[in-house]
Parts: C-alpha cells; sequence; structure tokens
C-alpha cells in the first residue's frame, strides 16, 4: 500500500462499493516493516484492523468487521444454531449448515462467519463462490480461520 489515502479504494475493490467511506483515515496508524519499508500491519484507534500479506492483499480481523459492518452483508456467511458449537472451536463450514451467504464472495475471499443474530463468530476462507452454493446440497463451503 503507498499511501494511507489508498486505503478507502483497496477496501471498495475487495469488498464492494462504498464500503471505504466508512473510514475516518485519522484514525489509522500504519505499521512500516523495517527491512521492506511496506505496510505489514494497520491498526484502527490502537486495535490490529489488518495484516498485510506478501501478495500485497490483507487478512482481516474482527476489527474490520466491526469498523465495516454497516457495508459488509455481501460478504458475510450467516450459519444455521446448530452448527454453532463445532464452528466455534474452528470447525469448516459445510454447505448444509449456511442459513444465508453473500453475493459478493468468490473463491478464495475472506468472509465474515455470522450467527443468526448478526453476531461475528470467526473468520474464513471461502472455496466456492455464492453463485456455486445454490447448486450443491454438501461440501465444504467455508475454512474456518477462527
Amino acid at each position: 500500500m503507498r499511501k494511507l489515502k489508498d486505503l478507502p479504494y483497496i477496501l471498495n475493490y475487495i469488498y464492494g462499493d462504498s464500503v471505504g467511506e466508512l473510514l475516518d483515515l485519522k484514525n489509522f496508524k500504519p505499521l512500516i516493516s523495517k527491512r521492506t519499508g511496506k505496510v505489514k500491519q494497520l491498526f484502527y484507534k490502537e486495535k490490529l484492523f489488518a495484516t498485510f500479506r506478501p501478495n500485497g492483499s490483507f487478512a482481516p480481523t474482527p476489527q474490520t468487521y466491526n469498523v465495516l459492518s454497516k457495508k459488509m452483508k455481501n460478504n458475510v456467511v450467516t450459519v444455521k444454531d446448530d452448527a454453532l458449537p463445532h464452528i466455534r472451536k474452528g470447525s469448516s463450514i459445510f454447505v448444509q449448515n449456511i442459513k444465508q451467504i453473500g453475493k459478493n464472495i468468490h473463491v478464495g475471499s475472506d468472509v465474515f462467519i455470522l450467527d443468526s443474530k448478526g453476531n461475528l463468530i470467526g473468520l474464513g476462507k471461502s472455496t466456492i463462490s455464492s453463485k456455486q452454493i445454490k447448486h450443491f446440497k454438501s461440501g465444504l463451503c467455508v475454512k474456518n480461520r477462527g
């Protein structure tokens, strides 16, 4: 990331239009690598917002969802209540445990895992897209990252 002012554009690209508009850049503080000079981590109000991966993408944290939750409806997976105990322990999410899935989820995208009340219970990486899930009755859908 070249400059902090690019953050809204990056978030709009990853999560959809107008997500970046929610940000007040004054509350962000980047942690720069001494070796490479690149941003390693990004903090929002002293809490970790995201960790940047070597390929330039970033790994979201629960704070990412807390800050952007008003505009994240298309990037979340809502799971059925009977699967919650297993998912909280780190189990992956299977198609039959999905209650609702956002339309902006693609293969390999980072997703936020919610319970039926809208509470964040974890983060994961999708293995199939939201369009593909409609054609499956079983199988792995999201790998849980915790």
